[in-house]
C-alpha cells in the first residue's frame, strides 16, 4: 500500500508548479583572435519551464571576425532575449562599428546602431521593430530593406558564442 501511496505523492510533487524552479544563469564567454582583438559577452538571467528571460552585455574590442587581419569590429550591444510557449523576442540596443575590407576586397566603414531593435520570432518568421541607424541614416526597423536584414543578421551573429 505505500509503494502507490509514494508513487503518486511523487507525481503530484513532480506536476506541481511549485516544484518547479527558476534556474538562474551567470555566465561569461570570452574570445581572442589571432590579431589581438577580443569579444566577451557577459549573460545573466533565469530559465525555467518552458522559457527564459536573459540579458547579455557583448562587447567586441579590435575584435577580427573568422579571424580576418583585414576586417575589425569594435562596439558593445546588449540583448534582452525572453522566450516562452514557442515565442523568442530579443531586444537589442548598442553601437558597433567595422572597417576595413570584406571579404571580395570592397572597404567597409560602417557606424550602426541599435535603439530597442526587437526581433520577435513565432512561427512564421522574424518581425522587427525599434529603429537602426546606419552610417547616420535613421531606419525604422519594420521597414528595413534586405541589405540591412542581412547585415544585422552577419553582425549579430556574434552572439551564438553565448
Amino acid at each position: 500500500m505505500k509503494f502507490p501511496l509514494s508513487m503518486t505523492a511523487l507525481a503530484c510533487a513532480m506536476l506541481s508548479t511549485s516544484a518547479l524552479a527558476d534556474l538562474t544563469l551567470e555566465r561569461t564567454t570570452s574570445l581572442s583572435d589571432s590579431f589581438g582583438g577580443s569579444l566577451s559577452i557577459t549573460t545573466s538571467g533565469t530559465i525555467e519551464i518552458p522559457g527564459a528571460d536573459t540579458t547579455s552585455q557583448a562587447t567586441l574590442t579590435n575584435f577580427h571576425p573568422h579571424d580576418d587581419q583585414n576586417f575589425v569590429a569594435n562596439g558593445s550591444v546588449t540583448r534582452a532575449h525572453e522566450r516562452s510557449d514557442g515565442t523568442s523576442t530579443s531586444t537589442y540596443n548598442g553601437t558597433l562599428t567595422l572597417t576595413g575590407t570584406d571579404k571580395n576586397g570592397n572597404p567597409v566603414n560602417d557606424s550602426l546602431t541599435l535603439q530597442d531593435l526587437q526581433v520577435v520570432r513565432d512561427g512564421d518568421g522574424p518581425v522587427f521593430s525599434g529603429t537602426v541607424v546606419l552610417n547616420g541614416t535613421t531606419i525604422d526597423a519594420s521597414q528595413m530593406d534586405d541589405d540591412t536584414k542581412r547585415l544585422l543578421h552577419r553582425v549579430l551573429r556574434f552572439f551564438a558564442f553565448d
